[in-house]
């Protein structure tokens, strides 16, 4: 039988057009046109829907991709996806993680024993998704459908399996706006911030209700257009999710362990309770795999560790653990939420190249006043 063996690269960026570590794994073979299958990051910018930094990523990823690949460039969606989240506010280092997937045999009886399962990923494209659908049941739908075919594609069947699914999805502009008023439908929202009620965080909170509706952590019939960003007891503990006003389509990478993988790498989540739970970073990587000495991973252990994937959603209240906090208040509060969350993990990890994606006040990803945290960890054997 066939199984995967599963790699993850993590590549800094000097610039947002910086693909030269790409191009010294590709020269040393550690990454093939047959293997690649996701480049997955963080790039300088804004983070806002207008974030150029994250574009021009995007278009000289894609450029670079589709002559690795020796394809034409609107053909590269068919064969890496692409999950890039702008914003490296604090100590966020602009990175690139390639993630590769090859496919070996292996002999009848060689599932493993125990918990000892290891890194698997899947992969899928959505069907379009108009502005109209943004924010509402029809974005929500189209991911959960593409959702279930990374799961398919990653040759998961149980959604306990599952610890991480990565979703950039389409957002608002103000071309896509009168586009859909031209054809005289609404939109969620003319506000193309992050904010509360900012299409933004509607595009990403859909999306994290369709990894949701996908994987059974929140049935179908609770959920319609109006509960998006109003229910927060609906969430998804493993959905980590963004937009961009310049994306059509969905796309989707999904991570988990299964007893057939080849790979040396394993995958674990937990989330925090709140924007300083340190223990539920701690706990991330603890489900991941990484040993603890008193309370804290040893420094051998840190070493094992190959990527922490978070986000760092500001609290809908003004108070953090009985106390009053100001963040609400404050004009940056977007950009403030994305830097608490990076030295919050780079204090624990003792690293800066973590993907922390946030700043929207409240999300579905993950439970009211937490955040979703997962972790990838060498194994010892």
């Amino acid at each position: 039988m066939k199984s995967q063996r599963v790699e993850m690269f993590v590549c800094p960026m000097a610039s947002p057009s910086d693909t030269s570590e790409l191009q010294k794994l590709a020269a040393s073979k550690k990454i093939t046109p047959d293997t690649l299958v996701a480049l997955v990051g963080k790039t300088e910018g804004t983070g806002a829907h207008d974030d150029w930094g994250r574009v021009w990523a995007d278009v000289v990823l894609r450029e670079w991709t589709a002559k690795f690949l020796d394809v034409q460039l609107d053909e590269v969606a068919k064969h890496v996806i692409f999950v890039l989240s702008g914003g490296c506010p604090g100590v966020i280092t602009p990175h690139i993680v390639a993630v590769t997937r090859e496919w070996v045999e292996i002999p009848d009886g060689g599932v493993r024993a125990g918990d000892d399962s290891r890194l698997v990923v899947g992969r899928a494209g959505s069907e379009p998704m108009p502005p109209e659908e943004v924010g509402r049941m029809g974005q929500i739908r189209k991911v959960a459908e593409a959702t279930r075919r990374a799961m398919d594609d990653a040759g998961l069947t149980d959604p306990h399996d599952v610890h991480l699914v990565m979703v950039k999805v389409p957002g608002l502009s103000t071309a896509s706006i009168k586009d859909a008023e031209s054809r005289r439908k609404s939109v969620v929202s003319h506000d193309l911030t992050f904010g509360a009620e900012g299409a933004g965080a509607y595009a990403n909170d859909a999306a994290a209700l369709g990894v949701a509706l996908a994987l059974g952590e929140v049935a179908e019939a609770k959920l319609s257009d109006d509960i998006v960003r109003r229910d927060w007891d609906l969430y998804s503990e493993v959905a980590m999710t963004s937009s961009g006003g310049e994306k059509r389509h969905g796309e989707v990478v999904l991570f988990g362990n299964s007893p057939t993988s080849q790979s040396s790498l394993r995958i674990g989540h937990s989330v925090t309770k709140d924007f300083i739970d340190a223990d539920g970073v701690r706990n991330a990587l603890r489900s991941a795999g990484l040993g603890f000495t008193n309370g804290l991973p040893a420094e051998n252990e840190l070493s094992r560790l190959v990527h922490v994937f978070a986000k760092s959603v500001i609290p809908g209240s003004d108070q953090v653990r009985g106390q009053r906090i100001t963040l609400l208040d404050d004009p940056d509060a977007y950009q403030i939420g994305k830097a608490l969350g990076g030295m919050l993990i780079a204090s624990i990890t003792g690293r800066t190249t973590n993907y922390v994606s946030g700043g929207e006040r409240n999300s579905h990803q993950g439970p009211p006043g937490g955040n979703i945290v997962a972790a990838v960890v060498r194994t010892q054997s």
